[in-house]
This record gives C-alpha cells, structure tokens and sequence, in this order.
C-alpha cells in the first residue's frame, strides 16, 4: 500500500541537528550586519575592519556552501523558487560585461551568489515557523545587545546626529530589522503555543528601538504590520492578541495623531522625504541613458563614476544608492534586470495566497505582510539588491518555504482517498 506524505504546517519541530541552528544563525548575523559594532568599538568610525570581522567574513562563505549542500541533500532536487535565484544571481553575473566598474560588479555578484545558497539551504531544512522563530530570537539579541552598549559605551551605538543604530552599520538598518523582528513576533502571536506573551514584549521593545533610530520608513512598516494584525485579531475574534495589540498601536497612534510635526522632526523628515524628490530626477536622467541593461551591479554610485560624482555635486551631499527600490533596481540592473526581480517578487506573492488556503495559511499571512514591507521600505530606499537587508533574506526563504509547502499539499490530495474506506468483512457480516 502507497504511503501517503504527511503535509507539515510549520508548528511542529523538525529533526534537524542543533548545529544547523548554529549555521543558519551564523549566516543571519553575518549578513544583517550584527557584529559590525566590533569594528566601531576598537576603531570608533573610522571606517576600519578588525582581524576577527575579516576572518568572520571569509566564514560566511563556507558556510553558505554548507548550508546548500545539506539543504540539497534533504531536497534532492532545485525547487522552481531557487532555480528563479539562481538565474537572477546569472544576470548579475552577466551585468559584468557592460558595467562601469566591472571588479565591483563581479565582486558583489559572488557576494549575492553565497547569499543565495545560503537562503536556499536554510529554506529546505528548516521549516517556516522554525525559520521566524530563530530570526525573531536573533533580533531579540541584538536589540538587549545594542541596549547593553547603549549603557557602556553610547558612542559606539549613537550615530553623530543622535539616532541609535545599535549594533548595526546604520540607524536605518536598525529600523529594517526591528520591524522585521515585529513581522516574526506576530507570526508566533498567531500560530500559538506559549510564548505570546514574550512576543508581544519584544514588540514592544523592537518598536521603541525603531523609534530610537528615527527610521520614518520602519515606523510606517511597524504600524501596517499591527494594524493588519488587528483586523486579522478581529476577524478571529482571538480577544487576547487583540487586546495585546491595541495596548500597543492606540499610544502610538494618538501622539502622532495629536504631534505630527514634533513626530516628523524628531525622525528629521519633510514632506520632500527629506530631498528624495530632487534626487529622483537626476536619477530618472541617468536610467533613460541606459534603460535596458542599467550601468551594473552595485557600480553606478562608486565614485569613479561621472555621473554619480555630477549627481552628488549638484544636490551637495554625497549620495549613496537612489533611496527608491525601484530606480535602485533600473540604475544597475536596468529594464531587463528588473523584470527578472519582478518575477521572483511577484511569485512569490502568488506563493502566499495559495498558502492561505492551506494549513500553511499563517506562513502566507507572513509571507504577504513582507512583500507589502518591502513596498513600503521601497519607496524611499533600495530594496531586493541588497542581500545584506535582512528583509530580502526573509522574503526568499519564505518564498521558498511557502513553495514546498504547497508541493506537500498537492502531494497530499494526489495521495487521498476518492471513496470512504470499506467496512471489514467482518463489520459486514450479519450477526447470527
């Protein structure tokens, strides 16, 4: 008789061995930038790397390459999602041949590679609440760490305008992994078990660092994720998490509601987006001279680049990316690379709302929440070309989470019984 695969919705533990935790952890903390305050702490912010940074570095890489082996292993095969990867990081590759800066571009495309099999390999042994669960714990770290070095030394988590940015390189990365902290915290408010109530603290306390940062994008991603966590509450009727939400969302609600302005210059923002706007043409300039194939991978705002030097001359800052997801992607990759990105997106949109017709519905819930996060976080910052925002990381994994969910599911229904089971001979023999 044919064994029928049993479909895992996430909530149980997986038999994967303790060490992977240690590896995927690593791997998370490496890429987000969690150690970067080891370096401002021995050489302030002068910009220098320490020994042990660099050799944490080199790490990543085997490390990466051990997370995929392991997770193809117990795959035995390449999903549809990581083929998809894999072919985006191919372009990257290829962006090489007419790029500006040809060593930039082929350097940060083997960075975006190991990123990739790392993210493949995770999203293959772990399953999506082991996934969050661990994020969420991480983030929880750093938060208490940037806390704890708030304490001893300000100077190393303070950058010179005053907003924190923890152990982090910037404030506003702070913000992105706080609200993607708050993203993973919902996840396990909604799927149970006992530790709704150490999720609703470290919302609390992620959203009072994203407040710190004076990170207005995060905030703005922080208060979406709650507010459609409480209309979910309410459709559920589940009054607990409902009341553990409003506790947090009506304060925060009522002093912008009443200050917006004192809110706005705290964050240091305008209705410009704080130059944005005049940034935006120029950039619109440089993407119609190259609108198919962009200027390459992460090389248009290095500063042998005429037009990025003509562009931070004239607005009289030096600018770094073109704080928009979308011009971000035209500018490097161009019309072609970003329709390639545009895919993977997109699929894995359609991924969570076909999770949410089966027992993986909180993971498709999580999944949509990240995708409207990263529009949010797009429209006045770079998005998808960064591996080291965490949230791209989050996107792929529960893309590709998402996706062997719903090959469990169709293996399942394949394997169902059309008719009702017959009764026993015995069951059916009339009795005497």
């Amino acid at each position: 008789m044919t064994a029928i695969p049993k479909l895992s919705t996430g909530r149980t533990r997986s038999t994967t061995f303790r060490w992977y935790y240690f590896a995927a952890a690593f791997f998370i903390i490496q890429e987000t930038g969690f150690l970067s305050v080891i370096d401002r702490f021995i050489y302030g912010d002068t910009g220098g790397r320490s020994s042990f940074s660099e050799s944490l570095n080199m790490l990543q890489i085997p490390v990466s390459v051990l997370l995929f082996w392991i997770g193809y292993k117990k795959s035995k095969s390449l999903s549809l999602a990581a083929t998809l990867l894999l072919l985006v990081v191919a372009y990257l590759f290829m962006s090489v041949i007419w790029s500006v800066d040809p060593q930039t571009s082929l350097r940060r495309s083997f960075v975006y590679l190991f990123f990739v099999l790392g993210v493949i390999g995770i999203a293959n042994s772990l399953n999506g609440d082991e996934y969050l669960e661990l994020l969420r714990r991480l983030i929880f770290l750093s938060a208490i760490a940037s806390l704890v070095f708030l304490a001893i030394s300000p100077a190393t988590v303070l950058m010179p305008d005053g907003p924190l940015q923890g152990v982090f390189p910037h404030k506003n990365v702070l913000g992105q992994v706080m609200a993607v902290g708050v993203l993973a915290s919902l996840h396990g408010m909604r799927v149970g078990g006992g530790h709704r109530r150490s999720c609703a603290v470290m919302i609390i306390m992620f959203a009072g660092l994203a407040f710190a940062s004076r990170s207005s994008t995060s905030l703005l991603t922080i208060f979406f994720f709650c507010a459609v966590e409480i209309f979910l509450a309410l459709t559920r009727r589940n009054f607990v998490a409902l009341m553990m939400l409003v506790s947090v969302a009506i304060p925060a609600f009522v002093v912008f509601a009443l200050s917006p302005d004192l809110i706005l210059g705290f964050l240091g923002k305008d209705a410009t987006l704080t130059g944005r706007t005049d940034l935006w043409e120029f950039v619109k300039i440089c993407i119609s001279q190259r609108p198919l194939l962009g200027w390459g991978f992460s090389a248009f705002w290095l500063s042998t680049n005429p037009a990025a030097v003509e562009i931070s001359r004239n607005l009289g800052w030096s600018v770094p990316q073109a704080h928009n997801g979308l011009f971000e992607l035209l500018l490097e990759v161009g019309a072609i690379g970003t329709s390639v990105f545009a895919i993977v997106f997109a699929r894995n949109v359609w991924i969570a709302v076909r999770c949410l017709s089966t027992p993986a519905k909180e993971l498709g819930i999580s999944l949509l929440l990240c995708c409207a996060g990263i529009l949010l976080v797009g429209i006045s910052e770079e998005v998808l070309v960064d591996p080291s925002q965490i949230s791209v990381g989050l996107l792929f994994v529960m893309g590709l989470t998402g996706e062997r969910m719903l090959r469990a599911a169709a293996q399942q229904q394949r394997f169902r019984p059309i008719a009702p089971r017959l009764r026993s001979a015995s069951a059916r023999a009339p009795a005497l």
